[in-house]
């Protein structure tokens, strides 16, 4: 399982609004820049949280995103399914072998299930305010527009 650099970049941006609950509302150039994120990118994945009744949109002289919903009771998991749009584990590992498999005739899919159970566990467990607290603080690398061009 590898979660989509959308799911990275959605929780970093969220994180630093817990980090700076007190300024909000914060727009998404705002978040974006100070999370090295691209800003179009940022703004389709607000547009996908505040669906999700996570954070939302705040229009008028003070503009900008707030949470819809306390950050104490965001989990990651939500996060990343909304982010994903679909469930974590939902299917077996071997999902493409066609074997009719399930947990009870099939250890692999059993141990798969059991395995990703735990994390899913995990994810439900640790709410966006303690992983903000808790995860160090750093921006991602912008990648430059163009290349750059030769001397």
């Amino acid at each position: 399982m590898k979660l989509s650099k959308g799911a990275g970049y959605a929780l970093h941006a969220l994180m630093y609004m817990v980090r700076h609950i007190t300024q909000l509302p914060l727009t998404v150039s705002h978040v974006a820049k100070a999370e090295g994120i691209p800003a179009g990118y940022l703004s389709r994945l607000f547009q996908t949280l505040s669906k999700a009744g996570l954070i939302r949109a705040l229009k008028g002289r003070h503009h900008g995103y707030v949470f819809a919903k306390s950050p104490e009771k965001i989990t990651l998991l939500e996060i990343f399914e909304t982010i994903e749009g679909r469930t974590l584990f939902g299917e077996c590992l071997l999902k493409h072998c066609n074997c009719g498999g399930t947990p009870n005739n099939c250890r692999i899919f059993k141990q798969w299930q059991e395995s990703t159970q735990q994390i899913t566990d995990l994810f439900s467990e640790i709410t966006l305010t303690s992983a903000a607290w808790t995860h160090p603080e750093h921006r991602f690398e912008a990648l430059p527009e163009s290349p750059p061009s030769k001397p």
